[in-house]
């Protein structure tokens, strides 16, 4: 199976925060500590960002994930440990997102311990005609008007898109979980790093669609076919304790 890492989307930071009992999303694998999993977009307003220098402002968009892979390394009071947990979604689990929703969207739980590593895949996959990841926005041109842009990423015919993330403790250093401190797992999807490859006149050339600058695997496929080897050849996301 192809892996699509996440490192091409995302910055992140890890917190800790208290999960509230009261609409909770699904709680996936078992123990005493709970880890929130939010997904949101980068704020892309800053005005030294290349993917504002080419015009392209990303406003909301969406992920729809098939299944959670969990492995972790640690050990506690009964020596060191390697756990996995699979988890599939009874429907498939469709994570909208914009600027300002930092909320979980998920939680996974794990066992109180001293951890070396946490590694999660998360599975995405195209439901309903609609795309793994799909991103809306404005693409304005230099000569100051704007179209529409909506960004559709699709697995292939043989191999969804899975994203991996990965957690160490600051120079390789072990870290502790407990009860008392629920760890919280912030991806912010930064779309400026899937335009690097494309410039403002490639996308002033690109067709449009009812007015729509649509990139997708139908339509400017050479953009499409940039922006997506972006994602395959970046490297692995890890996340860091705050």
């Amino acid at each position: 199976m192809k892996r699509y890492p996440l490192i091409a989307a995302v910055a992140t930071m890890i917190g800790f925060a208290s999960c509230s009992e009261e609409n909770d999303p699904i709680a996936i694998g078992d123990g005493d500590v709970q880890m929130a999993v939010g997904v949101k977009l980068a704020n892309s307003s800053n005005p030294n960002s290349r993917i504002m220098e080419e015009g392209v402002q990303i406003n909301s968009g969406f992920i729809q994930v098939k299944e959670i892979e969990l492995e972790v390394e640690g050990e506690d009071d009964n020596g060191r440990f390697e756990r996995e947990i699979e988890y599939s979604f009874p429907e498939i689990k469709k994570i909208n997102f914009d600027q300002f929703s930092s909320d979980a969207d998920f939680f996974i739980n794990i066992a109180s311990g001293t951890y070396e590593e946490i590694e999660f895949e998360v599975d995405l996959i195209d439901h309903r005609n609609e795309p793994s990841i799909y991103l809306e926005g404005t693409f304005t041109k230099s000569d100051g008007s704007s179209v529409p842009l909506r960004l559709e990423v699709y697995g292939d015919d043989d191999d969804d898109l899975d994203f991996e993330l990965e957690l160490e403790g600051d120079d390789d250093e072990l870290f502790f979980f407990d009860g008392s401190n629920n760890p919280f797992a912030l991806m912010e999807i930064d779309a400026s790093k899937w335009f690097l490859a494309v410039s403002i006149v490639d996308l002033e050339d690109a067709e449009l669609t009812d007015g729509v600058l649509v990139i997708s695997r139908d339509q400017n496929r050479g953009i499409y076919n940039r922006i997506l080897e972006r994602i395959e050849n970046s490297l692995d996301i890890e996340l860091e304790l705050d």
